[in-house]
């Protein structure tokens, strides 16, 4: 585990705590992150990957610790399920394939002007090159989504 999941996962550990020691375990026992006295860290984590853990719930503007979650989260976590593993092995296949799109579509560039000029070779550069595209949109667009 890197350092920075390992400081994650110990401030998601401390947050558990906290919400335990305050009782905030269930939907009519939710709390404001100003009565668990929880940093405004908290508030923007819950927007980005600790919201979606599904370990803490948020019930306008109140918050509980579900420990249902928080069972699934470790389970997957051990499993090596982990979503932030799997977001970057995710994107790391992306990016693989776009390299290797992007060389073939050179490859076959640079062999069809000197080989033959086909009109063959023109249209599967063109539809790689479109599978290009299509794949860099994805990639952007999961970034976005897991916020990198």
């Amino acid at each position: 585990m890197s350092g920075q999941q390992g400081q994650w996962w110990q401030w998601v550990q401390y947050l558990v705590e906290r919400f335990r020691e305050k009782g905030a375990t269930g939907p009519d026992r939710a709390m404001t992150a100003q009565e668990l006295g929880l940093h405004e860290r908290f508030q923007e984590g819950m927007k980005r990957r600790l919201g979606q853990t599904g370990i803490f719930v948020d019930i306008g503007g109140k918050y509980y610790l579900n420990e249902e979650g928080l069972k699934a989260f470790v389970q997957r976590r051990q499993n090596g399920e982990s979503g932030m593993g799997r977001r970057r092995r995710n994107l790391f296949g992306l990016r693989i394939l776009r390299m290797i799109l992007g060389m073939s579509i050179i490859l076959l560039f640079v062999v069809n002007l000197f080989e033959g000029r086909s009109l063959g070779i023109w249209y599967l550069i063109v539809v790689l090159a479109i599978a290009w595209i299509c794949v860099t949109v994805i990639q952007i667009i999961t970034m976005a989504r897991n916020r990198y």
